[in-house]
Parts: structure tokens; C-alpha cells; sequence
């Protein structure tokens, strides 16, 4: 009795300007999002999603420590909102 094998098909090449899934993983990468939010908005499985970020370079920790360039606009932008709503929230919890 012989094996059946099924053809499969290779990956794809990973193509930020081609792919949407493939510069959405990168965009929501580089702003600290989950693995479990990007695979959620892309489609992308865990595995494809930690090969992209890494092929990227972006590591989600450097925007969680502020270091990010992204982060630090991020920061400057939300500031004088959020500082309300800190603010707020602090004098409601007294």
C-alpha cells in the first residue's frame, strides 16, 4: 500500500507593500499590540506573526518601555488628554 501525498503549497514570500496582513502585522507590531490582537485583525497565525515582527526588526517590548519612536509620539500626542483623564479619575478616588 503507497502513501498518498497531497501537494502542498510553499509559504509565501513576506511582502509589506503587497500583503495588507503582512503591514498590519507590522503597523499593530510596532505599537506594542498582542500576538493574540494582530492575529485577530490579520489573520496571521502566532508563528507568522513572530516571523514577520522579528523579519521587521520590531520588538513590542521597546514601545512598552517608551523607547520606541512610536511610542514617543504616541506620548507627546495623548498627553493633555489623558492627563485629564488621569486627573479625573484620581480626584474621583480620593
Amino acid at each position: 500500500m503507497s502513501k498518498t501525498t497531497h501537494p502542498t503549497t510553499p509559504p509565501r514570500r513576506v511582502d509589506w507593500w503587497i500583503y495588507k496582513e503582512d503591514y498590519e502585522c507590522a503597523y499593530l507590531g510596532a505599537l506594542g499590540f498582542s500576538t493574540r490582537y494582530i492575529q485577530s485583525k490579520t489573520g496571521l497565525s502566532h508563528g507568522k506573526i513572530g516571523y514577520r515582527l522579528k523579519k521587521a526588526m520590531i520588538r513590542r517590548m521597546d514601545y512598552r518601555d517608551g523607547v520606541s519612536p512610536f511610542a514617543k509620539v504616541i506620548l507627546q500626542s495623548v498627553r493633555p488628554l489623558m492627563q485629564k483623564e488621569v486627573n479625573a479619575f484620581l480626584s474621583d478616588h480620593k
